[in-house]
């Protein structure tokens, strides 16, 4: 199914950073049509299909939801920069012992720098799926230590499992949605 930006994105300057050879994007950066100076990060799971060109049902519901919250620019980032709309394709790599081609050699480098950019943080990468549940979760502390300082959030409610963020993908983009607080798990960080 072909997805396409809705007709609040400012489609012409839609941003992508990414590997094209290796399979990555590290970065998508979406102008909305407000005019309202509020930006805001939502780091996910893996990237499926959007680039510069087109969306896909996750960036969909993304930019619904911050569109009715008036942010006039969203940067989507993921834990792992490797594109595969089937988990599988990453649990592959993890379980191979290929983690840094996963996540991408300049992920956390540009997470780094668009923290200093933006107004508000979401965290939407849902529960694991990949069967990997140890390095899932350590993957999840070295992003959160990068994060740390920062006042984060996730958006509806946590996974049955009481900690995980709700991934974008299954959002109840059809009813008012809150964002709530989201404090990192581990203890090291604190």
């Amino acid at each position: 199914m072909a997805y396409f930006y809705r007709e609040f994105v400012d489609n012409e300057n839609i941003k992508y950073k990414g590997e094209e050879h290796n399979n990555l994007r590290y970065l998508l950066e979406i102008p909305l049509r407000n005019y309202t100076n509020k930006s805001i990060l939502v780091i996910m799971k893996n990237p499926s299909l959007a680039n510069e060109f087109k969306s896909d049902h996750t960036i969909n519901n993304v930019l619904k939801y911050c569109n009715s919250k008036q942010y006039s620019k969203i940067y989507i980032m993921n834990l792992y920069a490797y594109y595969s709309t089937n988990p599988d394709g990453v649990a592959k790599l993890i379980k191979n012992n290929q983690d840094m081609l996963a996540i991408g050699r300049e992920n956390d480098e540009i997470l780094k720098e668009i923290i200093t950019k933006v107004d508000d943080v979401v965290v939407a990468w849902g529960s694991n799926t990949f069967a990997c549940t140890t390095k899932y979760k350590e993957r999840i502390k070295q992003v959160s230590y990068i994060l740390k300082g920062k006042n984060l959030f996730y958006v509806e409610k946590l996974s049955k499992c009481g900690w995980y963020p709700k991934h974008a993908q299954v959002w109840s983009v059809n009813k008012e949605i809150d964002m709530f607080n989201w404090t990192p798990p581990f203890n090291h960080l604190n």
